[in-house]
C-alpha cells in the first residue's frame, strides 16, 4: 500500500519511522512547507518531497495520506485529500471545534474515502490492558478514576500555546485520557472542569459523571519538567495503578492484597506502529476499527463541555451520545 506523511516535523518523523517498519508498505512522499527539514527527512526516508497534497496526488500513486500537522490545519487538508479520494489518517484531536468535525465526516463519506484518528491510547498496551481489566470485572463495579497527564509548558514560539491553533491544555493533552474513558465507560453525562492559567505554566482539571454512574477525575498540567502519567482505577473488588515512572508501571492489586504485575516488555512494542498497523487492516477489510470517527467526534465535544465549564464555572450536562 502506498502511503503520504503530511508534516516533517516531530509527529510525521515518528509516524515515518513507523510506516518504514511495516511489511507491505511503500512510503511514496512527505509533504511539508518547510523546505530545508522536508528535503532532510525525505531523503532519511528515501522518498520524494512535495509541498502540496496537489502536488504530491499529481506526480505519484498513492493510496493513503497520513496527516501529521498542527490541529489547526486538520480540517483543511482532510477535506482536501478526501476530495482527492484517499483515504486518510489524521493525528489527534481531528479538529477544533465538534462543528468543524463534522464537516470533515460529512465530506469523507460523501467522497467515500475511510478516515482514522490517531487515538493512540486505545494502543498503548498498559491502557489497552487496564480497559480489559475493569471490562473483565477485575476491579468488581468501577467507582472512582483518577487519571493524570503533564508534559513540560510549550515553547514560547510554539504553536501549542496558541488556542486558537492547538485548542489548549484540554483538547490538545486531555483529548488522550478523556478518550480513553468514553472508550472504557461510555457516555458523559456532566463534566465540570478548572483551569488554573499562570505565566509559564497551566493546570485543568476535569470531573466526569459517566452515563454508568462511574465518576472520573482527569488531571491535566504543561508545568513538569518532563512527560508524566498514571492512572488509579478503583472499584468495590480491586484497584489498577499505573505510573509511567515506575519500572513495574502497571500494577492490579485485588482486595485480598495479590498483585500482578504486567511485564516491561509489552510497554517495549511502538503503540504507534501497531496503531498504523491496525489502520492498514481496517483500509483493507481485514479488520474492523478499534476507534471510529464518532468516537473522534465524541470527544471533541467532552473537551468543549469541560472548556465551557471551566469558563462559566458551572457544570455543563452532556445529551445521550455525548452531545
Amino acid at each position: 500500500m502506498k502511503i503520504a506523511v503530511v508534516g516533517s516535523g516531530k509527529l510525521g518523523q515518528r509516524h515515518l519511522s513507523a510506516w518504514a517498519k511495516i511489511e507491505g508498505i511503500e512510503i511514496v512522499g512527505v509533504i511539508a512547507l518547510n523546505q530545508e527539514r522536508l528535503d532532510k527527512v525525505a531523503s532519511e526516508y528515501g522518498t520524494k518531497a512535495f509541498n502540496s497534497i496537489d502536488e504530491l496526488v499529481s506526480n505519484t500513486e498513492v493510496d493513503v495520506i497520513d496527516i501529521c500537522t498542527p490541529t489547526h490545519t486538520h480540517a483543511a487538508l482532510v477535506v482536501e485529500a478526501a476530495n482527492q479520494k484517499k483515504h486518510i489518517i489524521c493525528e489527534k484531536p481531528l479538529a477544533l471545534t465538534s462543528e468543524e468535525a463534522e464537516d470533515i465526516l460529512k465530506v469523507c463519506a460523501e467522497n467515500n474515502v475511510q478516515l482514522f484518528v490517531g487515538q493512540t491510547l486505545r494502543f498503548f498496551p498498559e491502557y489497552v490492558n487496564a480497559r480489559e481489566q475493569v471490562k473483565n470485572g477485575a476491579i468488581g463495579n468501577p467507582g472512582v478514576m483518577r487519571m493524570s497527564r503533564g508534559v513540560p509548558y510549550p515553547a514560547k514560539d510554539s504553536w501549542y500555546i496558541d488556542e486558537s491553533k492547538s485548542g489548549g491544555l484540554f483538547m490538545d493533552l486531555g483529548v488522550h485520557d478523556l478518550d480513553w474513558l468514553l472508550w472504557t465507560f461510555g457516555d458523559v453525562d456532566r463534566v465540570m472542569a478548572k483551569r488554573v492559567k499562570r505565566s509559564g505554566l497551566e493546570y485543568g482539571f476535569i470531573n466526569l459523571k459517566m452515563a454508568d454512574g462511574t465518576i472520573a477525575h482527569v488531571e491535566l498540567s504543561w508545568a513538569e519538567t518532563k512527560f508524566k502519567a498514571s492512572f488509579e482505577l478503583t472499584g468495590d473488588k480491586g484497584m489498577i495503578t499505573y505510573n509511567h515512572d515506575d519500572s513495574n508501571p502497571l500494577v492490579v492489586q485485588f482486595r485480598s492484597d495479590e498483585n500482578v504485575q504486567i511485564p516491561r516488555n509489552m510497554m517495549e512494542k511502538d503503540p504507534y506502529q501497531r496503531q498504523l498497523e491496525h489502520f492498514i487492516k481496517c483500509i483493507s477489510g481485514e479488520a474492523q476499527p478499534i476507534v471510529t470517527v464518532e468516537d473522534a467526534l465524541k470527544v471533541i465535544k467532552v473537551v468543549e463541555a469541560a472548556t465551557k465549564s471551566a469558563e462559566e464555572g458551572q457544570p455543563v450536562t452532556l445529551g445521550k451520545g455525548g452531545n
